[in-house]
């Protein structure tokens, strides 16, 4: 049986491919930010955020920085809409 932190590490190298995939020129954001992420969101969500973000028409001149806000903004963005009854989730 997995501990906790096997658990949260295997989701954290989970996560950390699949940016690396969707971004592979643009460092990912510092371990605090997954750590963060990780323990206010699901693992799901946090996966989903990622993949629609790479699907968008973004500038060419893409930052660790810009995907990290724009990641927080979108993962906030969908637990306010879950909070709001009627608002629904968007993927």
């Amino acid at each position: 049986m997995e501990s906790q932190e096997q658990t949260f590490q295997q989701k954290y190298a989970n996560l950390l491919a699949k940016y690396q995939l969707a971004f592979p020129s643009i460092e990912p954001p510092a371990p605090h930010w997954w750590s963060h992420w990780l323990g206010k969101y699901s693992f799901r969500d946090i996966a989903d955020v990622i993949e629609s973000l790479s699907h968008r028409n973004l500038k060419s001149q893409i930052t660790t920085e810009s995907t990290g806000r724009a990641i927080s903004s979108l993962l906030r963005d969908r637990a306010l809409r879950r909070a709001i009854p009627g608002a629904g989730v968007t993927r």
